[in-house]
């Protein structure tokens, strides 16, 4: 039975991507959203390198059955997370059954589901050192090879694995990422939380990584043409401002701002509480995701999830999400358009109608969401040939 069944999911995210920290969130939230009779047991897996991130996954920690710390760092742990499981690293499979997401990685011989977050740097080469190309090749190669069951986040990303290696005898599935809006994201105050940042009652909201591929500068020159055209609409972005790939592109976004004369229309927050985000999603007249590149793109999940109006840059997975008005991804003056007729009948939120129709549907997206995965644990088993293993009383 799926309720014998001891699931490790990783801790993959942290403050350096806190889309993989907001992945491991929903999981769990839509794994429990299920009858319990339906749900595995859970542990969230830390490991050495993991651990300094443990505290951002405080808010949501007690989803869990258990907690595990895996790896040599024993001393920090226990004072880290002293109610964790402390097992050393070739103990891991002696407290779980099955294991995800290995992220960009494989275990051969392991019930383990291999993760590959998407193929930018096929797409996208430039944005890349020629050492972060070779091993991200090498890696998915080897998944590719090695691997017995891979996971992806779209069916995009799915069909880009099997354009590139054509000849893996790997099991890929889909795993379909959504969004049910806990209770405290709608009993919150969106105008208060846009008071305590000082923004206007009217902005457009843009929540991304300032990475070069999230393409912020279409973005910055779409709002540099509505200003001219007559119509000055704020914009609030939030997301890391440092790009480890260029440290140098936050500058040089800021110098574009200013000389494109819209310093005063431009609001960047960084990093905030990710329930003070939501509500500024609440708060917004839309949201934008101009991105070159995504894997899945969790604003859309989280729009749709909230009935809130996002316009997105035209990739084949942006498509997919059926939610949404696409925009030519290289064309600042297509976005400014779009974004001109649908500002002209937005209004601040939130629209409690729209709201609650989204959640009504957003809670069969995530009980799906959940049974899926619920499946994909189940098919490992099989496949790693653990039936013997799970006639525990």
């Amino acid at each position: 039975m799926i309720t014998s069944l001891r699931v490790g999911i990783a801790a993959v995210g942290g403050s350096g991507w806190t889309g993989g920290l907001t992945t491991v969130e929903l999981l769990v939230r839509a794994v429990r959203s299920l009858p319990v009779i339906e749900q595995p047991k859970l542990l969230l897996v830390a490991t050495d390198r993991t651990l300094p991130d443990w505290p951002l996954y405080i808010p949501f920690a007690d989803l869990f059955d258990n907690l595990l710390f895996c790896g040599q760092n024993i001393a920090a742990a226990q004072q880290i997370i002293p109610s964790a499981i402390l097992v050393p690293t070739d103990d891991l499979f002696t407290h779980i059954d099955f294991y995800f997401p290995v992220n960009s990685d494989v275990w051969p011989g392991l019930c383990a589901a291999s993760w590959i977050p998407d193929f930018q740097h096929r797409f996208l080469p430039d944005l890349f050192s020629a050492s972060e190309l070779a091993w991200r090749d090498a890696a998915f190669a080897r998944i590719a090879a090695e691997a017995r069951l891979i996971v992806l986040k779209s069916l995009t990303v799915e069909d880009d694995f099997r354009r590139f290696y054509p000849d893996s005898t790997a099991k890929t599935r889909v795993l379909r990422y959504s969004v049910d809006p806990p209770a405290d994201w709608l009993s919150s105050d969106p105008a208060a939380i846009q008071a305590k940042y000082n923004l206007p009652d009217k902005f457009v909201l843009c929540s991304n990584q300032f990475w070069q591929h999230k393409n912020h500068i279409v973005l910055f020159q779409a709002i540099a043409l509505l200003k001219q055209a007559g119509l000055s609409i704020p914009v609030v972005c939030t997301g890391p401002t440092h790009d480890y790939r260029r440290p140098d592109y936050f500058r040089l976004l800021q110098h574009c701002i200013g000389e494109l004369g819209i310093s005063d229309q431009i609001h960047i927050l960084g990093i905030i509480p990710r329930v003070d985000q939501i509500q500024l999603l609440r708060r917004c007249l839309l949201a934008v995701q101009p991105s070159l590149f995504e894997g899945l793109s969790l604003i859309v999940c989280e729009t749709r999830a909230l009935g809130k109006p996002i316009i997105l840059s035209d990739l084949a997975v942006h498509a997919e999400h059926e939610y949404g008005v696409l925009f030519d991804k290289d064309s600042p003056r297509d976005l400014a358009v779009k974004m001109a007729s649908m500002l002209a009948n937005a209004n601040p939120g939130p629209d409690s109608a729209k709201e609650s129709a989204a959640k009504a549907e957003a809670a069969s997206r995530v009980r799906r969401f959940g049974r899926c995965f619920c499946e994909l644990a189940l098919e490992a088993r099989s496949l790693f040939n653990l039936d013997r293993f799970l006639q525990r009383k």
